[in-house]
């Protein structure tokens, strides 16, 4: 019988501070304390079991948003492929950035399908890099695509890195984009924000787009790349300036996959489609703790100690929201 603060300790070993098991062991054996890999394994899957009804809750109040930033990034399965090989499978990150929650969600592919599983009736605008599956947005009417900005300056900046010149034009005229940004801070209302990107930056992105339209495409080039991503996308990179709320770019959402790509690094890949599940809701709970200040294992602990006994229509008290 494991305690609440030893399947703590472990879980935040493990996914906050990306502490592989064995090590974990090791830490524990210099105390004269031995753990058996196996047992932490089931300790963790008995942690994973008793949290995911507030999974639940914290994904259908992702749902519930009207804007996300959705990306994706992939996550090495064994058990999935030929034996003894590991399957490409795919973490969805689902991004509310005005209410700072977060849920991932693990699916064995890229398709358009998991979009739909995993976003049911979400309603709203959905900022997006410009990978093809996510053309998917077009088709539904309750949903309103967004692309990102530092996906198209970055295209331009390998362009001329690539030796094209004149994209550093564009680039300059895109950190304008940026500078405005800047200025506003939590204070500054909504409408104000949209009312100074309609006067500043409008004219930054017509001037873009039609310097854009003008040049010659040449195929396989970057320069050619960046001018058809810029083009393909015009819609889209233009709509932030309608809303105040929506935000420039989706690098919010791009750093919360961060902790993921380090974990990689520590364990490698997960041991089954189950242990991928796991992954996804422990990432989900901590970076959203994160985002609201809120120390990882003293909610994880606490949590662990009373969600048995938890009323279940009061169960959403326990997120790691304030």
């Amino acid at each position: 019988m494991a305690s609440a603060r030893l399947a703590a300790q472990m879980i935040i070993s493990k996914f906050v501070d990306h502490i592989p098991i064995h090590r974990f062991i090791k830490q524990f054996e210099r105390q004269d304390v031995y753990l058996k890999n196996a047992t932490l394994i089931d300790l963790q899957k008995k942690v994973a079991e008793k949290l995911t009804p507030l999974f639940e809750l914290l994904s259908q109040k992702v749902r519930q948003s009207n804007y996300l930033q959705i990306d994706e990034s992939t996550i090495k399965v064994m058990g999935t492929g030929k034996k003894g090989e590991a399957h490409k499978g795919y973490m969805w990150y689902y991004l509310d950035p005005k209410e700072k929650i977060l849920s991932i969600h693990y699916a064995n592919g890229r398709s358009q399908k998991y979009l739909k599983e995993h976003l049911g009736n979400f309603k709203g605008y959905a900022q997006t890099d410009g990978y093809k599956g996510y053309d998917y947005f077009e088709n539904i009417t309750t949903i309103t695509p967004l692309n990102c900005w530092a996906h198209a300056r970055r295209y331009f900046f390998t362009a001329f890195k690539g030796g094209y010149k004149d994209a550093s034009k564009v680039v300059d005229l895109i950190a304008k984009l940026y500078e405005l940004e800047k200025t506003f801070t939590a204070d500054t209302a909504i409408d104000e924000i949209q009312s100074q990107r309609q006067k500043y930056a409008v004219p930054i992105i017509d001037m873009l787009f039609e310097w854009a339209r003008k040049q010659p495409i040449l195929p396989k080039t970057d320069i050619g790349k960046a001018i058809t991503y810029f083009l393909n996308h015009e819609k889209g990179l233009r709509e932030y300036v309608k809303n105040g709320e929506l935000l420039i770019d989706n690098n919010s959402i791009e750093n919360k996959i961060r902790p993921l790509a380090i974990g990689r690094k520590n364990y490698m890949f997960a041991g089954n489609e189950q242990g991928a599940t796991q992954i996804a809701m422990f990432y989900s709970f901590f970076a959203t703790a994160k985002m609201q200040d809120i120390e990882p294992y003293q909610w994880l602990k606490n949590t662990l100690e009373n969600i048995d006994d938890y009323p279940i229509n009061k169960l959403e008290e326990l997120l790691p929201v304030k």
